[in-house]
């Protein structure tokens, strides 16, 4: 009987530690996951992530295998400026994925810059080239291609 008990208590604290967890990130304007440890610079006021990294605020979801993301103090709080990914990025933002090699997410200026293999996915069309700028608060996408031998591409669901 005391042994069932413990058990119970142990299941318990976990899911208590577990629900304190989520309701925290919930709350939280934004924050940083990574598999293989995130290392914090006063000096430079930044976060260096490793290994299945993720990044949250309230505009973005990126994912990426390292990331470096600049903050300043406001409020009293650190608010991520700028976050540099790299290595299989993926964002979310809406209904929109964008996946490349390389990406620069600058929050002041509402703009994200993705570099090599870039690629756009939504319900009604995938777009693919070599970089993509996002402007976030005029809601416009310039996709270019590196060189002669590039090619961007359209394609579009029928409706």
């Amino acid at each position: 009987m005391v042994k069932v008990n413990f058990i119970l208590m142990i299941i318990k604290i976990i899911f208590i530690i577990f629900l304190f967890f989520n309701y925290s990130l919930t709350l939280a304007e934004s924050y940083i996951k990574a598999s293989n440890g995130i290392t914090w610079d006063k000096n430079n006021q930044s976060y260096s992530a490793e290994g299945s990294v993720e990044f949250k605020n309230d505009e973005i979801t990126a994912n990426a295998n390292s990331m470096i993301a600049f903050y300043s103090f406001e409020n009293e709080k650190e608010v991520f400026e700028n976050v540099i990914l790299e290595g299989k990025v993926k964002i979310l933002y809406n209904d929109e994925v964008f996946n490349s090699d390389k990406a620069d997410y600058d929050k002041s200026k509402s703009l994200i810059i993705l570099y090599g293999n870039v690629t756009i996915v939504s319900p009604d069309r995938y777009l693919s080239g070599d970089k993509l700028t996002v402007d976030l608060k005029n809601n416009t996408r310039v996709l270019e291609t590196d060189g002669q031998d590039s090619l961007a591409e359209a394609l579009i669901k029928d409706e």
